[in-house]
């Protein structure tokens, strides 16, 4: 038989009005309580449990309109970089000399993303050039890579002259097997972050590859 001393107590109206006697701050150490209440406004001049209430669920709803606002921007962004990403492959299919799609790839992404330096070095062409050296430095066995430039590599890749440098680069190979190295830049060093910003490339460099342009030109 169990003692009766050690039941626990059934919880009562008695008990909970003491304790939130005894415990006046309950409500500002646990608001998310206040959420689940039915209370009736009655207010003797000071803040009642239902302003309170209000309070606490105009703060929830800004916070979720706030992630709303978030969400609804995000789907913006993303629509307006599918629509650029539509066009500048479109319009890449339309050429067909390897010297039209580098200096087109160039001028489209520039354009259409507001990058600051771009650009396209076919590999083949003059695999001793310091572009090719910087790429091939700074791509390893890797087919995308990003991260901070040194001046001679910002210059190399860009032609650009700054003392410090970010970049995000991509690998591509064509039908006819030539290589190539695309390229994004700023004159800022935080703005490509190692690891970051190729996804885009590489889907760039996979389109590339695998439109029917990439042979010489005539």
């Amino acid at each position: 038989m169990s003692d009766a001393s050690t039941a626990p107590e059934a919880v009562t109206a008695a008990i909970v009005s003491d304790y939130l006697r005894a415990h006046p701050d309950f409500f500002d150490q646990h608001p998310d309580v206040l959420g689940d209440l039915k209370l009736a406004h009655v207010s003797d001049g000071a803040v009642s449990l239902v302003e309170r209430q209000v309070a606490l669920l105009r703060e929830r709803n800004a916070e979720l309109r706030r992630r709303l606002d978030g969400l609804v921007a995000r789907a913006e962004q993303n629509e307006a970089l599918l629509h650029a990403t539509q066009e500048v492959i479109s319009s890449l299919a339309e050429r067909s000399s390897k010297d039209d799609i580098a200096s087109l790839f160039c001028a489209l992404v520039k354009k259409s993303f507001s990058v600051e330096l771009v650009a396209f070095h076919w590999c083949g062409d003059n695999g001793d050039s310091p572009s090719n050296a910087v790429a091939s430095h700074l791509l390893g066995n890797k087919n995308a890579t990003s991260g901070p430039l040194r001046a001679h590599e910002l210059k190399a890749l860009f032609d650009e002259e700054a003392t410090e440098g970010s970049a995000a680069l991509a690998r591509l190979t064509t039908r006819r097997q030539e290589s190539a190295v695309i390229a994004v830049g700023s004159v800022d060093a935080t703005r490509y972050g190692i690891g970051e910003g190729t996804l885009f490339l590489e889907y760039l460099a996979d389109v590339i590859s695998s439109l029917p342009i990439n042979r010489p030109s005539d």
